[in-house]
């Protein structure tokens, strides 16, 4: 079953809502002198939004909010090496060489809940394109040409073309993998977890080392579709009997069958049973789904506005990757005005 999925334009910038539900977590912690800033590590699919929530995050007062680590969910929109090089490139534009990249494999959790090696990103998978088990995995989601890896494993020519390359590049079979790094970081101490893709990565850790699940603080997802516009289901407040509720809203962003599965959301459809997993771990979780990203803006004044006001590179570079996005969109509904 191939699927495809829709990048709603609200979603491009779904990841400010996110953080800005970080953005207050300093409540409740120590707020001593002394405190130390809450460590981080984010688990992407390093799609053009997750360029854009890394910068975010880069950008933060690192007094308060310290990103250690970015582990790569290669399952997705990109191949392991490409994604490495390009998360490497962003951080060292960004003078951050000192952020760890952990990269994930094709390897996962099964239907029966067998988990599956990290194979870390080998090359061989990489050139194959291919999964190691089962015929409908997150990665088949995605075309392989035009439109799919094809663009966004180089952001369409942008990384070449305009960020800086530092000494980092992804090492076939010595790349450190997510595995690795989680344990590094989590058994550090205290830290806070951001997941923008499936959640096979993180899914895979707290399954393997639950006597770890302590250090971590909180998790933040953004994922899953949770209420429907109209609260009564499908029938009006003054239906008859005869009228049988279902769920009724906005529609989801993956492209299957619609009538029989039209509110999917990707990150979650990805891998349901890794999902399970970190949201019943015991952990706090924020979810950030489909309800709160399809209410920000990406309006014709936004991008606009945006045009004329990149006083930074890095901005400059976001300007960029979204106008490219607009420009290679499938249809005339970018902007949130054209939305059905």
């Amino acid at each position: 079953m191939l699927l495809w999925r829709e990048i709603r334009a609200a979603n491009t910038a779904a990841v400010v809502l996110l953080l800005l539900s970080v953005g207050g977590l300093g409540q409740g912690r120590d707020s001593s002198v002394e405190a130390k800033p809450r460590r981080i590590l984010l688990d992407t699919d390093v799609d053009t939004d997750d360029f854009f929530a890394l910068l975010y995050l880069l950008k933060l007062n690192r007094s308060e909010f310290e990103l250690e680590a970015v582990t790569i969910n290669t399952n997705a929109w990109t191949t392991a090496g490409h994604a490495v090089n390009q998360i490497y490139d962003i951080l060292f534009m960004m003078g951050r060489d000192d952020v760890a990249v952990g990269v994930g494999g094709d390897g996962g959790i099964m239907e029966d809940g067998t988990i599956l090696p990290n194979v870390g990103g080998y090359l061989p998978i990489i050139e194959q394109g291919m999964t190691t088990a089962g015929y409908c995995r997150y990665r088949q989601a995605i075309p392989v040409g035009l439109g799919g890896r094809l663009d966004i494993d180089s952001n369409y020519g942008l990384r070449k073309s305009f960020l800086p390359q530092g000494k980092r590049r992804y090492s076939p079979l010595r790349q450190p993998t997510t595995q690795q790094v989680m344990i590094e970081k989590v058994s550090a101490g205290p830290i806070t977890v951001i997941v923008t893709g499936a959640h096979t990565n993180f899914a895979i850790f707290l399954m393997s080392h639950p006597h770890l699940k302590k250090n971590i603080e909180h998790i933040y997802v953004m994922g899953g579709g949770v209420r429907s516009k109209n609260p009564t289901g499908c029938c009006p407040a003054n239906a008859s009997s005869s009228c049988k509720p279902q769920q009724c809203g906005d529609r989801g962003n993956v492209h299957t069958d619609y009538t029989s599965n039209p509110y999917a959301e990707f990150n979650i459809f990805g891998d349901p049973f890794a999902a399970y997993q970190v949201i019943h771990s015991g952990i706090p979780v924020t979810l950030v789904p489909l309800d709160a990203t399809n209410t920000i803006p990406i309006t014709k004044q936004f991008f606009d506005t945006f045009e004329q006001s990149q006083s930074t590179y890095e901005a400059q570079y976001c300007f960029k990757s979204l106008k490219i996005t607009r420009d290679t969109w499938f249809d005339d509904q970018f902007y949130t005005e054209n939305a059905r």
